[in-house]
């Protein structure tokens, strides 16, 4: 923290003396501006993180460097390991990226076959929580909750409180909100419930019972992510397969 303010306390000075040129500099070694921008750095708290990395890198690079650890040859091939696996890997994925896809149809036709691996586990609901402090206000968010959908104070109450439906499972949430979540009542507006320090409303939007199968749009993106990766293997022994024929290869099978 003692860290972050100083360099809160460093990059104003930098602003004062007028000198746009360097972000950060750590001995010789300099942070630039295009240097953020290269590493994809957008928001402020990214830039604090990367900044504060980047500085303790320099100042235990340049300790260690102080005493030789530069020249270590263990740590140079270490490093020349590293970078020839980082070429290579940038190589084939630049060549499966533009050779792998996987279309709309490839993951309905996956999820039609497969259907039995996407039974949900436990039951589940999707639900709008609103967490108050004072019981009053949480009894005024469940009235305004039983109002009609289009009701102008029940959805400006929703952007007020930054309220989304999402989706649990039976014990994620709170024993007194799970217990009364999935009770057999089956209640649609729930509280408001005293948590202790806090008071909490619920509206359920739906229940799914445990056994049923989970919607293709929930599980769209792990069955893509599962194909992709699938015909990336295939496609990276394809790549391989082809290198040994065009590159010479040679294994002295006395030392294998």
């Amino acid at each position: 923290m003692r860290f972050i303010l100083f360099l809160i306390f460093f990059f104003a000075c930098i602003k004062n003396e007028g000198s746009p040129d360097f972000v950060a500099r750590v001995g010789s070694a300099v942070l630039t501006e295009e240097d953020l921008s290269l590493a994809s750095v957008f928001t402020e708290k990214e830039r604090f993180s990367y900044i504060d990395n980047w500085v303790r890198t320099e100042l235990l690079y340049q300790a260690g460097s102080e005493v030789d650890l530069d020249k270590d040859l263990l740590i140079e091939t270490k490093i020349n390991l590293y970078k020839k696996k980082l070429v290579g890997q940038t190589f084939l994925d630049t060549k499966i990226q533009g050779a792998v896809s996987v279309s709309k149809e490839e993951v309905r036709k996956y999820y039609m076959e497969n259907k039995e691996q996407f039974k949900r586990l436990k039951s589940e609901a999707t639900i709008n929580s609103f967490l108050l402090t004072d019981k009053k206000e949480a009894s005024r968010v469940r009235a305004n909750l039983e109002k009609p959908s289009n009701n102008k104070k029940r959805n400006e109450m929703f952007d007020q409180h930054s309220v989304f439906a999402e989706t649990f499972s039976d014990g994620d949430l709170h024993t007194k909100i799970n217990k009364k979540v999935f009770s057999p009542k089956k209640l649609k507006y729930i509280g408001p419930i005293d948590l202790g320090d806090s008071f909490s409303v619920v509206e359920v939007v739906k229940r799914y019972e445990k056994g049923t199968f989970l919607g293709l749009d929930s599980v769209y993106d792990k069955i893509y992510l599962l194909i992709y990766k699938r015909k990336s293997a295939i496609k990276t022994q394809l790549i391989i397969d082809s290198l040994k024929q065009e590159i010479l290869l040679e294994l002295n099978t006395n030392n294998t």
